[in-house]
């Protein structure tokens, strides 16, 4: 089994002893354990990375190299334990090699071609990641004096003369760290590990076991940084509504203090926070992961990858506003500006994929350090048997996150779960019922409330209203949109319009339609850009988005799968042909979900279309359409188009193909979508 993270962690005298093929092997059945497919090329780095390691280690054999080896076994003895494999979990690193020995750890990566600069900032990023996150190497750094020291091993000879190696140090809070990567191949790896050992400003142990077991917690100066940039990002417009903002407080106030008593007492709870889209539950799942109770437990998890991104993007995008705009030399948390590439790598560690949290292949999940996993967009776990990067779930996936954090965290974890209703977008989401399931199957408490148990979701599981292991939670429902004023009555038109309430949809179109904030429907493409381009700007946001069903749009030049860069398509400015507002590029409604623009072109295909019973999915296979039984989803995804626009929305519907000779194109399933779409309020473009 790995230990504490480790695929391979022994005594330097077990090391030295051991043979590169056992070495190898242990690897290798760790990797294999945690569900990886090793390569050859993988098995011949780490067997030319051992040997030049236990090369330098070892005694050498010859008489006449006893006291040489002697000698350099004395130099060497400090370094008294080796970790390969390094998992650095909520960082998403894993590095080769640590050596801890006396007041010193040492970072290797081995290379097997030319050292470039990518390498040099990679092993220093390790070794700053490790003071940054991980405790007992920061503590070991501040009580005892031991330093870090990033090396680069490569196993080809270096051309020419040895690098000239450097005793200076980084800049505080980095001081431990040593300023430049040590470089060196086979034959001067013993002189480089030598020089490590001379800088040394303690000598104290570094002790394995507690190294290995030691939580990944920020240091406070990250932590400030980190909070300091997320309150700058400007990628969801929040408007200043009190009664939403009063409750969205209460909300994050209630769930920490019942999440900071259930850590206290050793219990493992799952806390429901429920609303519609746009109430704030993402907002509530980012304050949670900043409140200073759960700081050092707390890490915030969503399947929503272009959310990560964007919200990532926008956090070093303000981090370089606020270092263009200082006066002093120090920009955020006491940072040096010449720090600013390093600290916005690390300031969104609160923000994590949910394929990094759940593991490379969804079968084998990794122990992660937070006992507070808030996840956002919790209904979309997956059920049993649902292939998750090509390997199916042992179980259902609500089950196996609940399982690992058991093991993981024996005196209790708490799970956050952010739900939102009438949104699943892919096909097997369980919905909230999975978490109840395995709340029961695994003994969790619950705590949710009471109008989060009257949704129509949750009241079709039954039971738990009165299920003892339930308790009720004040404020865990957000019924408000918290989105711009006009994005709620948005918001009620496409579900009149999606559950076939014509009159009703009708209705609202009119209401929104005196205040000014009508829905537009075109069958020109080049007249809604148009209409775009003539209401957008300075820094507003526009784009074009559309159901990944959509295929048929590309007779329109638009392409569906192709699926630019969200984060540059969300703040790239304008000119960048990379923006949204260029109105070149599609995004569609999994790219979107959760992101807002201020403008958004909505194109409609054939995926939802019109008949005499109402809407009905399709899907392309092959050359043509095929009914899809998924009507729900596909309805849900077009739900996600129509609520993303903030001051206004243009929905475009092809005229299909005239001459008939394109059968997937067909002018009467287009028409019956706009007839269907105007009946609901949607009204007419009259401009050319």
């Amino acid at each position: 089994m790995s230990a504490g993270g480790a695929w391979y962690a022994k005594d330097r005298e077990v090391f030295i002893r051991d043979s590169v093929e056992n070495v190898v092997g242990e690897l290798a059945s760790s990797a294999v354990r945690e569900g990886l497919h090793v390569e050859s090329e993988q098995h011949e780095e780490w067997r030319s990375s051992v040997g030049v390691l236990q090369r330098e280690l070892q005694t050498r054999a010859s008489e006449i190299e006893v006291l040489r080896a002697a000698l350099a076994a004395a130099d060497l003895a400090a370094y008294r334990h080796v970790i390969l494999e390094f998992d650095f979990r909520r960082r998403g690193l894993r590095m080769d090699c640590v050596l801890l020995g006396e007041g010193v750890i040492a970072v290797l990566e081995f290379k097997r071609s030319k050292l470039a600069a990518a390498d040099r900032e990679q092993v220093m990023n390790y070794a700053v990641n490790l003071v940054e996150f991980h405790e007992e190497t920061r503590r070991v750094l501040k009580e005892e004096n031991a330093i870090v020291a990033p090396m680069l091993v490569t196993t080809s000879k270096l051309p020419g003369a040895a690098p000239k190696t450097t005793a200076d140090f980084l800049r505080s809070p980095w001081d431990g760290v040593l300023a430049r990567p040590l470089e060196c191949d086979a034959a001067s790896l013993h002189a480089a590990l030598h020089f490590v050992l001379d800088r040394r400003n303690g000598k104290v142990p570094v002790e394995r076991a507690r190294w290995l077991s030691a939580r990944f917690a920020p240091s406070s100066t990250i932590l400030d940084a980190a909070i300091s940039l997320y309150g700058q990002h400007d990628v969801s417009a929040i408007s200043a509504h009190a009664a939403p903002v009063e409750l969205i407080e209460r909300c994050s106030q209630e769930v920490a203090e019942v999440a900071r008593r259930s850590l206290n007492e050793g219990t493992n709870r799952i806390i429901f926070v429920s609303g519609s889209p746009g109430a704030g539950k993402t907002l509530v799942g980012l304050k949670l992961a900043f409140d200073p109770r759960l700081q050092k437990d707390a890490v915030f998890v969503t399947g929503n990858a272009p959310l990560i991104e964007v919200l990532s993007a926008a956090l070093k995008d303000a981090y370089k506003r606020r270092g263009r705009s200082a006066a002093g030399a120090v920009v955020a948390s006491g940072y040096a500006r010449e720090d600013a590439a390093r600290v916005v790598g690390m300031s969104t560690f609160k923000l994590v994929k949910a394929h990094a949290f759940l593991g490379e292949r969804g079968t084998h999940l990794h122990a992660t350090d937070g006992r507070v996993v808030i996840f956002d967009e919790a209904q979309r776990t997956y059920c049993k048997g649902r292939q998750v990067l090509r390997k199916p779930l042992e179980a259902d996936e609500a089950r196996l996150i609940l399982e690992s954090l058991r093991r993981t965290h024996p005196n209790g974890a708490v799970v956050v779960a952010l739900i939102g209703h009438n949104q699943a977008i892919n096909t097997g989401e369980m919905g909230i019922r999975a978490w109840f399931k395995a709340a029961e199957e695994c003994g969790w408490r619950i705590s949710i409330g009471q109008e989060t148990m009257a949704l129509d979701e949750v009241a079709a599981v039954g039971v738990w209203s009165e299920h003892p292991l339930r308790d009720c939670l004040e404020t865990g429902h957000l019924p408000h949109s918290m989105r711009y004023y006009r994005n709620g009555g948005l918001e009620r038109w496409a579900d009149h319009v999606l559950a076939d309430r014509a009159e009703a949809a009708m209705a609202l179109a009119q209401e929104l339609n005196e205040r000014g904030d009508t829905v537009w429907i075109t069958r020109s493409l080049p007249q809604a850009r148009q209409w775009i381009r003539s209401r957008t700007v300075g820094q507003e946001r526009a784009g074009i988005i559309a159901s990944g069903q959509a295929r048929r749009l590309a007779a329109e030049g638009l392409f569906v799968d192709l699926k630019p860069d969200i984060a540059n398509w969300m703040l790239a400015p304008n000119g960048d042909v990379r923006s949204a507002n260029m109105l070149e590029t599609v995004q569609n409604q999994y790219q979107v979900q959760g992101l807002e623009l201020d403008y958004t072109l909505v194109c409609w295909d054939g995926d939802l279309r019109r008949g005499p019973n109402g809407w009905s999915a399709w899907k392309m296979s092959g050359a043509d359409w095929q009914r899809d039984k998924e009507l729900d989803i596909a309805k849900n995804g077009y739900r996600v188009l129509l609520t993303r626009a903030r001051k206004g929305m243009v929905v475009f519907v092809p005229r299909g193909d005239p001459t008939g000779d394109d059968a997937t194109r067909l002018p009467a399933m287009y028409d019956a979508i706009a007839e269907s779409l105007m009946v609901c309020g949607a009204k007419q473009m009259s401009m050319v």
